[in-house]
């Protein structure tokens, strides 16, 4: 993929192993409101807090 996606855009379609298993997208959530999270590097400062706010606001 060469250009993110931007809100209300299509994403590309993808397949991945989660920490709760095998994921096809879009295929899995057809129906579905889902939010793509990322981020671009583990165990950063960054990325800990980015996690923890994020979960606080799902109710995760």
């Amino acid at each position: 993929m060469n250009v993110m996606p931007r809100i209300g855009e299509q994403a590309p379609s993808f397949e991945a192993v989660t920490t709760q298993g095998k994921i096809n997208f879009p295929v899995d959530y057809r129906g579905k409101w889902v939010i793509l999270f990322s981020h671009p590097a583990d165990f950063t400062p960054v990325c800990t807090t980015e996690f923890m706010t994020f979960g606080k606001m799902t109710g995760a």
